[in-house]
């Protein structure tokens, strides 16, 4: 039987409440060329047109970007384990991690050309593959690279390379060339290919002398000759294979229209499955049966070895967001435009204050909720749409023939919208859109924002300094003092209001010029008379205590950020951004306590609600249940708690009922340890005795030590292993188990 691998992760708490945590890593525009899982919880990807390297901690549910708009597109990635790994690319582009990506050493060199695959076969020795048939070698992990004798032409795209030791190994291509073989680690190779005309993306070698490769057309060649003859396999589909996965006996090839197909038999025969329509880039399975796949705009998950797949976590649109609106702490919109470069208009919405976000149509340059879930959105050349359940449904109808950059809305039929430059300036209706009067005609003006107290005081403000301000509901409206241009204008009650640089204390009859805030300050808000908070373009956020009459830094710049508007929601800052970033960082206590969310993945619970997370069994507190991840070690309802680095406490996570469990105290399946706790040695007997690996794991989930074993009884020495709590993982063919062990 096979059992579920488990993983104790830990994943550090905020060291600083004030850090900016991005929502929306995934893009409808992400393309996954590379994607690898180091156990259950823990995997890595690469969104090439993004520029990115994404890290998931719950099997992928969700995912932390760790690197953002490289310059040269990463495209390959081989991982040793939880904190290593190297990803290449374009101009030669190498980025190492000896921390998960936290930090990144990153170095290209364009004379190597663009790599597109790289593969190591200990912690040195490895090789990388051009898009110009060249084959390179590192003795260094990665640092630097030498040519080696490929006998390729400059046309030939090197797919895949895999080796078996040091000196055994294949690599799959493009063009007439497909599979090359080399037998003195990678310094010269000779041509195995098979018969077929194929490009081969995706290959695996069992032993020197059985492999399959998988590739165009869906054509597959499999040899058990090491190459020296191939078969044609019947793969049921005639659609491009990307990228294989391989579990034993079990291969999963994903590609082109959403199929995949799937072997049990080692490659001799082949099942196609349809998952989905999109493109699929790559896929990773692992002993205990999970599966995570690399979709354009999405990653799919699997519990069965990729038999069936669901959703895990859905792209967002990949927009350029302007505006951001909430009718109440839970929903709330963000628009984006359309422009060149990959940018899609789009609204994307969210019901859980910002926590997650969904695509909910085209968007525009406005939007704006009130509290009873009535709206509108515009964009240019008068586009415009309304609703009266917070988007979750629309109306689409005329606006008036102007860029459309803010609107309001009082009821369902009396809106303001306003923008510029041409045809500039303020537009109401009061039949919900059917027709509009221009009420600020004042020239080709440009108006960013608008915001209003009650249903008859508002204020609108433009970027290039055109202020006014209107006590009629906005049938009639008055220029301001004269003050500077700003993106933003929030008042908190009838006299209290702030722009980028001004502040009143009457109604805007004067304004007193603010030190502290920065010059492209995009949005301004107030919690309450004294504490406000002001956000840049950059991301960077500066607070106030008194008014607005000085400020601080609270929240540092974030990379490439381009921030188009932010707002405060239930204790969090909200800020949208271009590329359809949405960030949120925690500023106070929120009024509703949060409620964790939890995901299960074999025999793991996860909470990716950040802080210190607390487990419980039955309502029992669990002693050593403090970190985001737990074992189900015993049946039950299963909850967590998490207190943040502010020391807010959120609500008890929805239950998860156990029923049974994988785990066994001193028995690995049909292995058996003793003693537990140990002391300088460890045995291990076992039934089967086939080559496995032998993985020890601390507390925080990082592989500490690992060895290969054989035989039914292995006497492992633990002189050199700290005292302490870890997992001891015995991986092999047929599955893998964990246990804890206790060393003395």
């Amino acid at each position: 039987m096979r059992n579920v691998a488990l993983l104790l992760l830990f994943i550090a708490s905020h060291a600083e409440a004030q850090e900016w945590e991005l929502m929306t890593p995934i893009k409808t525009r992400s393309e996954f060329t590379a994607l690898h899982m180091v156990n259950d919880a823990v995997g890595f990807a690469v969104d090439n047109p993004l520029g990115a390297i994404l890290r998931t901690h719950d099997g992928g549910y969700h995912w932390e970007r760790m690197v953002n708009s490289l310059s040269n597109n990463p495209i390959g990635m081989h991982v040793w384990d939880d904190q290593r790994a190297i990803v290449v690319g374009e101009s030669g582009s190498v980025y190492r991690t000896s921390d998960a990506f936290t930090t990144t050493t990153g170095s290209s060199n364009a004379v190597y050309g663009t790599f597109q695959c790289v593969y190591f076969v200990n912690d040195t020795l490895g090789w990388a593959g051009t898009q110009a048939g060249r084959i390179y070698r590192s003795t260094d992990a990665g640092a630097s690279w030498t040519l080696m004798q490929s006998g390729l032409s400059t046309n030939t795209l090197v797919l895949r390379i895999q080796f078996l030791d040091e000196q055994v190994g294949y690599a799959s291509c493009s063009g007439s060339s497909r599979m090359l073989k080399s037998v003195d680690g990678g310094q010269t190779w000779l041509d195995i290919s098979p018969s077929m005309v194929a490009s081969f993306s995706g290959m695996h070698w069992y032993d020197a002398l059985t492999g399959v490769c998988v590739g165009s057309g869906g054509r597959i060649a499999r040899t058990t000759d090491g190459g020296t003859s191939w078969d044609s396999i019947p793969s049921n589909t005639t659609y491009s294979m990307n990228d294989l996965a391989v579990q034993g006996n079990v291969l999963l090839a994903c590609g082109a229209w959403g199929r995949t197909i799937r072997s049990t038999d080692a490659g001799m025969s082949w099942t196609e499955l349809q998952v989905g329509s999109s493109e699929h880039g790559s896929v990773s399975l692992l002993p205990s049966g999970e599966g995570v796949m690399g979709t354009d705009g999405r990653i799919m998950g699997s519990h069965d070895l990729g038999l069936s797949w669901v959703v895990r976590n859905e792209g967002t649109r990949h927009t350029r967001l302007n505006k951001v609106s909430f009718m109440d702490s839970d929903t709330g919109v963000a628009v984006g435009w359309q422009t060149t470069g990959g940018f899609e208009s789009g609204l994307l919405r969210t019901t859980n204050g910002g926590r997650t976000w969904n695509n909910a149509g085209t968007g525009g340059l406005g939007v704006h909720l009130n509290s009873n879930g009535q709206g509108c959105l515009g964009g240019g050349s008068g586009s415009f749409a309304k609703t009266t359940d917070g988007f979750a449904t629309r109306t689409n109808v005329s606006g008036p023939n102007v860029a459309i950059r803010c609107t309001w809305t009082f009821d369902a039929n009396t809106m303001i919208v306003a923008g510029g430059a041409v045809f500039g300036g303020i537009y109401r209706t009061t039949n919900g859109g059917s027709s509009w009067t221009q009420v600020l005609n004042v020239g080709n003006i440009t108006i960013s924002d608008l915001w209003f107290v009650n249903d008859l005081q508002g204020y609108a403000v433009g970027e290039y300094g055109d202020n006014y301000r209107t006590m009629d509901g906005g049938v009639t409206w008055e220029p301001l003092p004269p003050i500077s241009g700003s993106h933003t204008v929030f008042f908190l009650n009838e006299q209290l209001g702030w722009t980028k640089q001004n502040r009143t204390t009457d109604g805007g009859d004067t304004w007193i010029p603010m030190g502290g805030t920065p010059q492209t300050t995009m949005s301004i808000f107030f919690t309450d008379p004294d504490t406000g908070y002001a956000v840049a373009y950059s991301g960077q956020t500066v607070r106030s205590v008194d008014g607005g009459e000085t400020w601080e830094n609270f929240l540092p710049e974030i990379l490439n950020a381009s921030v188009g508007d932010a707002t405060y929601v239930d204790g969090y800052i909200v800020i949208v951004c271009n590329n359809g970033d949405i960030f949120r960082a925690q500023a106070a206590c929120p009024g509703s306590a949060v409620v964790p969310e939890v995901t299960q993945t074999g025999g793991l619970l996860c909470t990716s609600t950040t802080g210190t997370a607390q487990w419980y069994l039955n309502d029992e507190p669990l002693l050593e249940g403090d970190a985001p991840c737990v074992t189900t070690e015993a049946p039950g309802l299963y909850t967590v708690v998490v207190t943040d680095a502010l020391g807010c406490i959120s609500a008890p996570s929805a239950p998860v009922q156990v029923i049974s469990t994988g785990a066994r105290e001193a028995d690995l399946g049909a292995a058996r340890i003793y003693p537990n706790p140990a002391n300088d040695a460890l045995r291990i007997t076992r039934i089967d005795a086939t080559p496995a690996l032998l993985i020890f794991m601390d507390a925080q989930g990082r592989a500490v030590r690992s060895q290969r074993i054989t035989g039914s009884e292995v006497i492992i020495d633990l002189t050199d292993l700290a005292s302490g709590l870890y997992l001891l993982r015995l991986s092999q063919d047929a599955g893998a188990d964990v246990i804890r062990l206790i060393k003395e």
